[in-house]
């Protein structure tokens, strides 16, 4: 019998092949793999970049061209190797710019290594990124200054002092309804109060001292005259009843009257000449009395034929931030019990609109921008006590302790302030040489102007600062708690007075850093940022 011998000759071979191909495709898989995954890392890298630098311009209300243009200069200065090359795609919705966010989609094609052995010579990589505006709920860097606002859940006028009447909100800040003019004439003017009640009802404790709100009191807010049958002085009037303090120009009074009238204001008397082809009409012009304090109130006293009409109309002058900007009769001569329309004006700050500003003492607080202690920030619910031990160490150097408003005028505040915080005021006086040396040190040179900034395209300028808006949060003298309800960025010109602590600037829409961030922005002012967020 015969037997087949099977031989393996070239076995070895055909298995080292087989292998050596199984190697070459996994060193390809390997190699291959491992640099697209480095390719799309620094393209996602370059996107990153390319959507925040968009959505930066995006938020200092450039044009969508403006956008697109600013994200591919980022794109390609981040397109470092192996990520070189890449192109932005222009396109929606790859590449897509909306009112609140930018979308950037970069690619590139790129080499392949071992694949070339199997036809593959390179495989497109493509990366994605998305940046979204958002709304700073806390952030570094203040100053201790705040912006008094009042956020109304109730607004009442009185008569007389006589019963709050509660008017009805129309929107927009305003409100109104209807008062009654007293029942008895007088030869002197009926003082109008105005009360506008904030929405802090409860304490972040749970406590409620203030059932209708924290009220922000203006007595004599206005004035209504009921002459009597006989009186001399027919009709009083002005042409302006409320204005800001530091406007330019004059207030005209007028008068009706048979003979000539005389006027007392603000400690001066005053003749009125006739008005030309209006008979029986007499006016003279006011002159604006300076004001620092929030608010005050000059009554002008009217004379005919000896008969003086005292408090016969009220001018109300109020610092530019000053939470009432205006109050406003229908009728301010009526005849007894007459039903007289009253409207409120409450104040709304406007982007891009000049603003005088003073730190200076009075009215209990300090100026319209109330100077904060910043040793006494509280976050809820530790907020009433202003004398707890400061949850900041503002001093770090046993050797000196920098006084902390003046410190943190020239320096930038270091911790977090986030809407809702307690701040207390800073009592005292704080004009002067202090103040404006550390302002100073804070602009160390930086001159530009508001338009120059502007017209700059915005740069990096120390002339901006950060400043809470608050409300009050309790009625005290001395040192009043506000409780932070939003957070605003101020440009301060040059030409502010700074010795005598003049303020004058802008507020500003701004993008700045921060973690504390919303989807939805405060009520009234707001600091921009912008973060990645995931594309679709």
């Amino acid at each position: 019998m015969f037997h087949h011998i099977r031989r393996d000759d070239g076995g070895v071979a055909v298995t080292v092949a087989i292998v050596f191909i199984v190697l070459v495709l996994f060193a390809a898989l390997a190699v291959d793999v491992g640099y697209l995954l480095t390719v799309r890392r620094q393209l996602q890298t370059a996107a990153d970049a390319a959507a925040l630098a968009g959505c930066r311009i995006l938020a200092d209300g450039g044009s969508d061209a403006d956008v697109l243009a600013e994200a591919e200069v980022f794109a390609n200065n981040n397109s470092t190797e192996p990520a070189d090359g890449l192109v932005m795609l222009t396109d929606p919705p790859d590449t897509q710019v909306t009112e609140k966010w930018v979308q950037v989609t970069v690619t590139k094609d790129a080499p392949l290594f071992f694949a070339r052995v199997l036809g593959l010579q390179t495989s497109n990589v493509v990366a994605r990124s998305r940046a979204q505006i958002a709304y700073l709920t806390g952030m570094r860097g203040i100053v201790p200054w705040s912006v008094p606002v009042i956020h109304a859940s109730r607004v009442s006028a009185r008569v007389a002092g006589g019963a709050e009447v509660w008017l009805d909100a129309q929107g927009g800040g305003v409100w109104s309804g209807t008062i009654f003019a007293p029942s008895t004439s007088a030869l002197n003017g009926y003082n109008v109060d105005v009360t506008a009640y904030n929405e802090q009802t409860a304490y972040p404790d749970g406590t409620s001292d203030y059932p209708n709100g924290v009220p922000e009191a203006l007595p004599g807010a206005t004035t209504i005259f009921v002459p009597p049958t006989d009186c001399p002085v027919l009709d009083v009037y002005l042409d302006r009843y409320v204005v800001t303090a530091g406007s330019t120009g004059v207030v005209r009074l007028y008068v009706r009257a048979a003979e000539q009238p005389t006027a007392t204001f603000a400690r001066k008397t005053i003749k009125l000449t006739a008005v030309t082809e209006q008979p029986g009409v007499w006016s003279a012009a006011l002159t604006v009395p300076a004001v620092d304090d929030l608010w005050a109130t000059f009554p002008i006293d009217v004379e005919v034929a000896k008969t003086t009409v005292t408090n016969a109309a009220t001018l109300l002058v109020r610092r530019s931030t000053y939470p009432v900007s205006d109050v406003a009769l229908a009728n301010y001569v009526a005849s007894p019990g007459q039903a007289i329309t009253i409207s409120v004006q409450l104040n709304d700050y406007s982007y891009g609109q000049s603003y005088e500003l003073k730190v200076v003492g009075g009215a209990g607080e300090i100026g319209n921008f109330c100077a904060m202690d910043l040793s006494t920030i509280h976050h809820t619910p530790l907020w009433r006590n202003p004398q707890d031990p400061p949850e900041y160490n503002l001093g770090d150097d046993p050797g000196y302790k920098p006084p902390v408003y003046y410190h943190y005028l020239a320096e930038p505040f270091p911790f977090v302030v986030h809407i809702g915080d307690t701040i207390w005021t800073e009592p005292g006086s704080l004009s002067g040489p202090s103040t404006e040396s550390a302002l100073n040190d804070r602009f160390a040179g930086d001159s530009l102007t508001f338009s120059q900034w502007e017209a700059q395209g915005r740069p990096a300028t120390t002339r901006v600062v950060y400043v809470p808006v608050v409300e009050k949060m309790q009625l005290v003298t001395g040192q009043t708690p506000m409780r932070v309800v939003s957070l605003a960025a101020f440009f301060i010109e040059p030409d502010s007075d700074i010795k005598k602590d003049a303020i004058i600037g802008r507020f500003v829409e701004y993008v700045s850093p921060s973690d504390a961030v919303s989807d939805t922005p405060p009520d009234g002012l707001y600091v921009l940022t912008v973060r990645l967020v995931a594309p679709e």
